[in-house]
């Protein structure tokens, strides 16, 4: 099986936005087609594209997929010094996800086969990270707790410092005691600022802090961890590449890492920092992607869960509406709930062709 084409594709609001989902589709001479998507905002969407179809993708004409480490490693040098990092990444983890989708198709089994695994159900929680008030967050994260989950994740990101707490506490003070409540605030904080909210928050039982500071502030990471109390540190979902979560583990940055395929540069590069944190014995929490990163969760035995968004969450409405598929089941337990991994062949993902000509940019 060799490849023979290459394609990618823009799809955005059909009304306007800076948000876009790149798709790209990887053509086999078997007949079989690899899917994987990127999603970006503002005008990274054109040059992703173009830096796909012109320079990325003529690295895989005439390739086997199943050297997915040597294919990557050629796209990552296609522009030397350090020109494969910051959107090129990106780029590289879209095409690296339809090599791997490929590869599944061809074996027509789940992409989480090809890890070795068969976990039946993956652990979720729920992402509730809706721009509300404090009353309304807290009674959608109640919505969400009676429809069965016992994890929630709300936002503290673009508040002051008391609206973040307002939030918190009105969703604690929501929802039974022993349902997992996280906070993520995007890496906008600085040590201080956390360390102390820390403390404003230990009445209200936060499980995870995510993201406290910037990704390059791994001493940063460090010293809000020692001062943490009950409460873990969870990071990773801007870092890239095993030398950055190398660093955020070695120096004692998070209790949990979350690396996303679609930022640290695909599925390849994201089993290396699975492999690395799974060999010190820390969890593994993907953020986002979820149609991709439950195959992970499937087939890996270090992936603590995965994060769930809801159809309501207005953060991924273009993404719902433009994939008709996987379709993913639930299964909800006493303990939560359950995501039953896709069977078919690859991911699974499907586009719905109504939806995709109405929104596709170019």
């Amino acid at each position: 099986m060799k490849i023979t084409n290459v394609e990618a594709a823009r799809y955005g609001e059909p009304d306007g936005g800076d948000f876009e989902i790149v798709v790209v589709r990887l053509d086999a001479d078997t007949g079989h087609q690899g899917m994987g998507y990127q999603m970006v905002f503002g005008s990274a969407g054109a040059y992703a594209a173009s830096l796909i179809e012109a320079s990325l993708g003529p690295c895989l004409i005439g390739e086997e997929p199943w050297v997915t480490q040597l294919l990557w490693d050629r796209m990552y040098s296609v522009s030397p010094r350090r020109g494969g990092d910051g959107l090129a990444r990106g780029a590289i983890a879209a095409l690296d996800t339809a090599l791997w989708d490929l590869k599944a198709q061809h074996a027509a089994v789940p992409v989480s086969r090809l890890f070795g695994g068969a976990r039946e159900r993956v652990p979720t929680y729920a992402n509730c990270a809706h721009n509300l008030p404090p009353d309304e967050i807290a009674a959608k994260a109640l919505e969400y707790v009676e429809a069965g989950h016992r994890a929630l994740k709300v936002r503290g990101t673009g508040l002051t410092l008391g609206q973040a707490t307002a939030r918190v506490q009105a969703v604690r003070e929501a929802i039974p005691a022993d349902v997992r409540l996280m906070v993520d605030v995007n890496g906008t904080w600085d040590v201080d600022t956390a360390i102390q909210q820390l403390k404003r928050w230990e009445p209200y039982d936060v499980y995870w802090l995510e993201e406290p500071v910037a990704p390059s502030d791994i001493a940063g990471y460090a010293r809000i961890r020692q001062r943490a109390g009950r409460t873990y540190i969870a990071g990773g979902e801007q870092h890239v590449g095993l030398g950055e979560f190398r660093a955020l583990i070695d120096n004692g940055g998070v209790d949990i890492v979350q690396p996303n395929v679609a930022v640290t540069g695909g599925i390849t590069d994201w089993l290396h920092v699975h492999a690395y944190a799974s060999a010190l014995g820390v969890p593994v929490s993907p953020w986002n992607m979820q149609a991709v990163h439950i195959h992970m969760a499937a087939g890996l035995p270090n992936v603590q869960w995965v994060e769930y968004f809801m159809p309501d969450n207005p953060l991924l409405a273009l993404k719902a509406k433009l994939f008709s598929g996987p379709h993913i089941a639930e299964e909800v337990r006493e303990d939560g709930v359950y995501l039953v991994p896709p069977a078919g062949p690859g991911f699974g993902l499907t586009l719905d062709e109504e939806v995709a000509a109405a929104c596709l940019r170019c």
